[in-house]
Formats: structure tokens, C-alpha cells, sequence
């Protein structure tokens, strides 16, 4: 999904957490992608560090974290997963299962997700869904029966992603009652408001002013 308009001031360019954006399904930003912040990102067209954001969907608010598929980018993929409930794999259908497409697969599986095969760039000519579907089950050992078939392009089967969101993945659990506990996903420096931190919350709630000490470290 190629967010097109920021929701609040935590969309800066240079900034990791996009604070909510307007969906537009099928409109294709060349090179001026939200989430790819990073002038190298927007240079080479891929994605090489991890950014997340909130996308509202009917009466849910789904949550999304944008990963790197290389393989020499793989940290930020094992972090972006030990946040999240589940997993859209993305397959291009004119390239097939390449060696990232099965090295993060088997990331989702050890982080115990519940992983959506998805088909990317049905809309070319030389796309081989078909073929695509029987060799993730063969290579991978997904199940594809519920596989989706896109193209991120003109926006085609973009919703039933979002509802496959819904439907398939499992909503977060915690108890608001207890102690704060967070996952530390990302950091970092900005020059105006200094230490920046992405958390995903598990327990608790997080207040304005609170003291929060660093479980690895002990810091305060």
C-alpha cells in the first residue's frame, strides 16, 4: 500500500513512524513513497529499512510494518516481526520464490505468524500465478488456497488484502491493567525533538512523563 498523505506531524520525511495516512489504492508514487524515507530507498526503488504505520480500515485500525525482502537486510526483518501478530508474504508473479521470499517465510514461522501469501503484478503479461501458487507450496510449504492475487500497480485486490488483515490475523492480546511492558522495535536521533523510540506496547499503558527503564541495560 502506497500511503499518499499524512495523518500527523510524525509523518516527516526522516522519520521511521508515519502517524496515520489516507489510503488511495492504485495511485503509484514514483520514487516519492511515504514509508520510503531514505533518499538511497527512493533512488534504487526497494526498501532498506523497516517503517511503520497506522492504516484505518472500516472499524479497525490495522497496524502495518513496511520490511526490506533482501536478504542482507534481514535484522530488520526479524525485528518488524517479533511486533506484529501475522505476516503478508509477497510474491512476484513474473519472478517467483526467490532465496529472501524463503528466508522470511521461515522467519514468520518461527515467530509463530499467521502468514497471507500474496501475489504481486497479476497484471503484467508475463505473470504465472498458477505456477507461483504450486511452487511456494512445493518450495516454501505454505498453504495457498487463500492465496490473494494483486497488483500493487493499479490497485486491483488491494481490499481483500485489508480484509484478509482482518479476518485472518489475530488481534493483540495484553491486560491494560498491568505493569507497562513494550518491545523496543526501533530508535533514533532526531535532530529537533532528540531520542526517538517506536515501541509496541504488550501491558500497560504508556503515559506522557513516565519513567521507563531499558530491561537489557537497566537505564533509566
Amino acid at each position: 500500500i502506497m500511503p499518499s498523505r499524512v495523518g500527523s506531524e510524525m509523518g516527516i520525511r526522516g522519520r521511521r513512524y508515519y502517524g496515520g495516512v489516507e489510503d488511495r489504492m492504485g495511485e503509484v508514487q514514483e520514487g516519492t513513497a511515504v514509508m520510503d524515507w531514505m533518499e538511497e530507498e527512493r533512488k534504487r526503488g526497494i526498501t532498506i529499512t523497516a517503517a511503520a504505520t497506522t492504516l484505518p480500515w472500516r472499524d479497525h485500525y490495522l497496524n502495518l510494518i513496511d520490511t526490506p525482502g533482501h536478504v542482507d537486510f534481514s535484522y530488520e526483518v526479524s525485528r518488524s516481526l517479533a511486533a506484529c501478530e501475522g505476516s503478508l508474504l509477497i510474491v512476484d508473479t513474473t519472478q517467483g520464490v526467490e532465496a529472501q521470499t524463503l528466508a522470511n517465510a521461515y522467519l514468520a514461522i518461527e515467530a509463530n505468524h499467521e502468514i497471507v501469501p500474496v501475489l504481486n503484478k497479476i497484471d503484467l503479461a508475463a505473470a504465472e500465478p498458477d505456477r507461483i501458487k504450486r511452487q511456494i507450496e512445493e518450495v516454501v510449504g505454505l498453504d495457498v488456497s487463500n492465496a490473494l492475487e494483486i497488483s500493487a500497480k493499479t490497485g486491483l485486490g488491494m481490499e481483500t488484502v485489508l480484509e484478509a488483515l482482518v479476518l485472518h490475523l489475530p488481534a493483540p492480546e495484553g491486560d491494560k491493567g498491568a505493569p507497562l511492558r513494550a518491545l523496543l522495535v526501533d530508535s533514533w536521533y532526531d535532530s529537533y525533538l532528540g531520542g526517538m523510540f517506536l515501541v509496541r506496547i504488550k501491558d500497560g499503558v504508556l503515559k506522557k512523563g513516565a519513567k521507563i527503564r531499558m530491561m537489557a541495560s537497566g537505564a533509566t
